[in-house]
């Protein structure tokens, strides 16, 4: 590596006279700009990127066929050659990873996912026996629940082990701040937080524990501050 010299006699670090020896950097390559999109790999582009920075995971080539209308999966993975090939997407290949080389396999560089999903493989029977099916579907958390407005609490206690909800388990709430008698919720008793199931009375509210060696929570709304915070949606359990 070729060095070369300059000169700085304020640098107090320099030696005599002043003189610093430095690496010769190479400037950078100016790369190109990448190569334009037609109008309808554009729109292609987009709900692909869309699609994963909501979702979590990119579109089946069936969503991409239904959402613009092209009749071939065929034409699809021409579109999907396309961005690739001027370096919009990235695409995993059947030699790197057969279970990755359909639409599910693209990567866009430098965008995230903002949603969580698993593999949703086919259906399982809990009694007789069902012939297994491959399913190139996925299961997407908040599509689930059916909302945006969700939280995680992790649940500490046995007072709702009847209502099959554990020490341990992370249970998924609902963003609300009304209910229905008989709702399991999140509700905040003078700034500490309960599961427990609603009940509003003449002159109190009652937040029933689902286990029979418990008591009821019996709050004075009039002496005491009680607010809904929101209603269960569903329990997520770690075997």
């Amino acid at each position: 590596m070729t060095p070369f010299t300059t000169t700085n006699p304020t640098d107090a670090d320099a030696p005599s006279g002043g003189t610093v020896c430095l690496p010769f950097i190479p400037p950078e390559p100016i790369m190109p700009d990448r190569v334009p999109l037609t109008d309808r790999q554009e729109a292609i582009y987009n709900f692909i990127r869309k699609h994963i920075e909501e979702k979590g995971f990119p579109p089946a080539i069936r969503d991409i066929c239904f959402e613009f209308g092209i009749s071939s999966p065929n034409g699809v993975m021409c579109h999907l050659k396309a961005l690739q090939s001027k370096g919009y997407i990235n695409r995993v290949q059947k030699g790197e990873n057969s279970l990755k080389a359909q639409a599910r396999g693209i990567t866009i560089p430098g965008v995230t996912s903002g949603g969580f999903s698993l593999p949703l493989v086919g259906v399982v029977a809990a009694g007789k026996a069902i012939e297994s099916a491959e399913d190139d579907e996925r299961l997407e958390m908040r599509e689930l629940f059916g909302s945006d407005d969700l939280f995680v609490v992790k649940v500490r206690g046995t007072s709702m082990i009847d209502g099959h909800i554990a020490d341990g388990d992370f249970v998924v709430i609902r963003k609300s701040e009304t209910c229905e008698n008989g709702e399991k919720v999140i509700a905040m008793v003078e700034k500490a937080m309960t599961l427990k199931k609603y009940y509003k009375k003449k002159n109190e509210i009652q937040l029933h524990p689902m286990n029979s060696t418990m008591e009821p929570i019996i709050v004075d709304p009039t002496r005491e501050d009680i607010r809904i915070l929101g209603i269960l949606a569903g329990v997520i359990r770690k075997c």
